[in-house]
């Protein structure tokens, strides 16, 4: 067996997620890893990339731009106290993207949460976590908050 030394956290701003990333900070402790988190966003599906969005706040920007900024921001806010060695955003579809970036960065290991959704609610709007479980390089391990 490696030896377990990079670990990706893909996080979607849930709950859920955090709990994932607190588990994942925990094993890099145990084993020395470094721990990357990654956020990957959606680009907008109906509206034009180069549709112009304009606020009181920021000079006129693209739609593609001021959602990239409104995720890092999040991003940002999310991981406050949490050590981290790398904060990647990427934009994309999510499970191809967390697969792409855990085969390119090398990583060991994939860490995330999983909402547990079955039925139709599964059916709608399908399980991330499934598709990084199929496409992922490395192993994936799924963290699931203990219901309370």
């Amino acid at each position: 067996m490696n030896k377990l030394q990079r670990i990706l956290v893909p996080v979607d701003f849930s709950e859920t997620s955090k709990n994932a990333l607190e588990y994942a900070y925990a094993l890099a402790n145990r084993f020395d890893a470094k721990l990357d988190v990654l956020h990957v966003w959606r680009p907008a599906e109906y509206a034009g990339d180069q549709m112009v969005v304009l606020t009181r706040s920021e000079p006129e920007l693209t739609l593609s731009t001021f959602l990239r900024n409104h995720a890092d921001q999040q991003f940002t806010t999310f991981l406050e106290g949490v050590p981290h060695s790398k904060q990647l955003l990427e934009s994309g579809e999510p499970a191809h993207v967390i697969a792409k970036v855990a085969g390119e960065g090398g990583y060991d290991l994939i860490v995330m949460g999983t909402h547990g959704r079955t039925g139709l609610s599964h059916m709608m709007v399908g399980s991330v976590a499934e598709k990084v479980v199929r496409l992922a390089p490395c192993p994936v391990l799924t963290y699931r908050t203990p219901a309370k």
